[in-house]
């Protein structure tokens, strides 16, 4: 076999792998929020206690898994320099389903929150997915290979939750927990046929300069952070939204699901077609335009009088706030940390936690339209030290 058609060889290999990396990402993504959308209704159907007890319950077990995956992120990115990417990545799937599967026969709310703390931990070994994407990616495609990542945890919300509900409300949610884990178990079958393994990565090199470059991974992670919190702080104040539209209860949850679709599909879309156009751009500049207008139509959002220009503010806003996420991950991608992939990558869920509390924290006390502002002006401010920190001649001197 000649060297053409060992690169060939080698390239079709590489095409097979990302297909099967992101495949089973969006089987994964899919089905923990296949299960998340009917799992509140779960605990008031299981729970002896008051309505206000149970509230308290719901909280801590849907929302704290987000935090300890967020703390996980940065220790499972570490033990890719110790142990195959691969096995760590299918650990995390296979463990996944067998609480989904645990659930299916738990009835105790001890149970289930240790169950999902058990989820939350091992939730971070997405960022063995990030590293496997980013090491077997050519350096001219590694930002348009993880922005098919990210495209894929965002797929992951958009379809679970439909089909959750409704598999809950045909099959019964002990069928729903069982369907959920056989969707995990089939992406970790799939992902131990398909997904090229890899060594260990190296141990990173100590560098001079070391406190420079940590500021950029904290002004990385901050953008990431205010990035997500633009994509995830609707759904809780979206009863409030419709209110403020003089729309009724009955109406406004038909329209609720429909606007939580519409802006996912658009995130999905720009994460996509984004890191591609970065290509022809620049990554740096593709991110200072895409801050930019995120922050903008995030503004505007403050001047909608209807729920139909405000569906279509929110869907172009999140679509260009989307597509920073795996712009700036892919800065950092040349010669991959773990540590620095699991912290950039806890920014993610980060937000998803911070994003929620921060919105029905400032509607409680103020309006929408402050809240819109409000997250205008904490993105403002991380574009301007990213802007800072990673322009070219600071770039250029730091390498």
């Amino acid at each position: 076999m000649d060297d053409r058609d060992l690169s060939t060889k080698k390239e079709k290999a590489g095409k097979r792998n990302l297909a099967a990396v992101i495949l089973t990402q969006f089987l994964s993504a899919f089905s923990l929020n296949f299960v998340n959308i009917f799992l509140p209704f779960y605990i008031f159907r299981v729970s002896p206690y008051s309505q206000r007890e149970t509230l308290l319950w719901v909280g801590a077990i849907v929302g704290l898994t987000t935090v300890f995956t967020a703390l996980a992120s940065p220790l499972w990115g570490a033990l890719t320099h110790r142990y195959s990417p691969k096995m760590l990545y299918m650990r995390g799937m296979f463990t996944h389903s067998l609480m989904f599967f645990f659930m299916a026969f738990t009835t105790n709310l001890h149970m289930l929150f240790a169950l999902r703390v058990v989820q939350g931990i091992f939730g971070g070994v997405s960022t063995a997915g990030m590293i496997l994407i980013s090491s077997g990616s050519k350096k001219e495609k590694q930002a348009s290979n993880m922005g098919m990542f990210q495209a894929a945890l965002t797929m992951g919300p958009l379809l679970g939750p439909p089909l959750g509900t409704f598999a809950a409300a045909l099959l019964g949610y002990r069928n729903g927990f069982l369907a959920g884990a056989a969707f995990l178990f089939t992406a970790f079958i799939f992902a131990q046929i398909y997904v090229i393994d890899m060594p260990p990565l190296p141990k990173p090199v100590k560098k001079t300069g070391k406190r420079v470059l940590d500021r950029r991974i904290m002004i990385a992670w901050i953008v990431c952070f205010v990035a997500q919190i633009q994509l995830s702080f609707l759904p809780s104040v979206l009863p409030n939204v419709f209110k403020g539209f003089s729309m009724d209860e009955p109406t406004a949850l038909k329209f609720a699901g429909l606007v939580v679709m519409a802006y996912t599909a658009t995130a999905a879309l720009g994460q996509f077609v984004w890191t591609r156009l970065a290509r022809r751009f620049g990554v740096l500049r593709m991110i200072m335009f895409l801050l930019v207008m995120g922050l903008a139509f995030q503004a505007l959002l403050a001047l909608t009088r209807g729920i139909i220009d405000f569906t279509v503010v929110r869907m172009i806003q999140t679509g260009f706030a989307a597509g920073a996420i795996p712009l700036i991950i892919s800065l950092f991608l040349d010669n991959p940390s773990g540590s620095t992939v699991g912290i950039l990558n806890a920014s993610r869920f980060t937000g998803m936690a911070v994003g929620p509390m921060l919105a029905t924290a400032v509607v409680a006390f103020s309006s929408l339209g402050n809240l819109y502002l409000i997250i205008s002006a904490i993105t403002l401010l991380a574009s301007l030290s990213f802007r800072y920190l990673f322009s070219p001649n600071k770039v250029s001197s730091e390498s």
